[in-house]
């Protein structure tokens, strides 16, 4: 619901005129001033559908102006004060025998790359689903879950992407926003025009992946963006893996699934990158904890 004395930070009806003079068609979007979790909330929308029998439209937008109950990854809490970040999710579709996963948050990074960069501040993209600043602060985080359903997998992907956050709002102290990297007031900040760009990227670059089929995906344009973007690529990393153990070696590069390539040897598909050295970049942090 919207506060009479606080309009929404995106209006669904403007949103749906941009997109379209874009050459997209969107279905309703769904967008307040509060809720618990856009993730959660679009999951319980789409199952909810599926057992009536009417499955949600793909693409399907569900966004706030402030999420109080957010996820990251591995099941950590996120959240921000109100109005300060772009908060959203979509839902994708891809058809049965889909299986790589692995691209969706990478491909959501380099779509909100090229938001942030047209937006004037240079950002690169670090496994497997941040997207930092050019010093390594943390911008933006990507959450993508799979919903198992009779009819197949669909995925509900989520951003939040720090937008307004004045320094005294970080979560952490290797974070921080669009207001603090240009040095505009929070208010300048349309959350509304970087939705609408994050989206003509997002979308296009989706539908590629899905129109490869059976060919490798890394040899396709978007896949080339994503690596050209990648400040892991080339770096010396440390990664957390999800049995506690961890790996240090040179991120050499992606397999076709999107797993990261450590020393041209080891893939991983899951795990949390720590940045610890630049060895082909020198623009990439030093270390960058997620």
């Amino acid at each position: 619901m919207n506060s009479q004395h606080n309009p929404l930070l995106v209006d669904v009806d403007s949103v749906h005129r941009t997109v379209a003079d874009r050459g997209l068609s969107l279905p309703p979007l769904i967008w307040d001033d509060t809720c618990t979790s856009t993730n959660d909330e679009l999951a319980r929308l789409v199952r909810e559908r599926a057992d009536s029998g009417a499955p949600m439209d793909e693409f399907t937008i569900r966004g706030t102006d402030f999420q109080n109950a957010g996820h990251g990854r591995l099941g950590r809490i996120w959240t921000v004060p109100a109005r300060r970040s772009l908060t959203w999710s979509i839902l994708l579709t891809p058809p049965a025998g889909f299986s790589r996963w692995g691209w969706i948050p990478l491909i959501a990074g380099e779509a909100v790359h090229s938001a942030v960069t047209e937006a004037g501040v240079p950002a690169s993209i670090k496994w497997p689903n941040d997207v930092l600043t050019a010093d390594g602060k943390k911008l933006c985080g990507i959450l993508a879950r799979v919903e198992p359903l009779a009819s197949g997998p669909q995925i509900v992907l989520g951003m939040g992407l720090n937008t307004r956050l004045e320094p005294a709002d970080l979560p952490r102290a290797d974070a921080s926003s669009l207001a603090i990297e240009t040095g505009a007031d929070g208010s300048e900040i349309d959350h509304e025009a970087l939705l609408v760009s994050i989206l003509s990227t997002l979308i296009p670059c989706y539908r590629e992946l899905i129109d490869y089929g059976d060919e490798d995906f890394r040899d396709s344009r978007t896949a080339r963006r994503v690596r050209d973007h990648m400040v892991t690529l080339g770096s010396k990393v440390r990664v957390e893996k999800p049995d506690g153990s961890d790996i240090i070696g040179t991120a050499t590069g992606l397999d076709s699934g999107a797993d990261l390539i450590i020393d041209d040897r080891v893939s991983l598909s899951a795990g949390d990158v720590h940045h610890l050295r630049p060895v082909a970049s020198s623009s990439a942090p030093e270390r960058s904890d997620r």
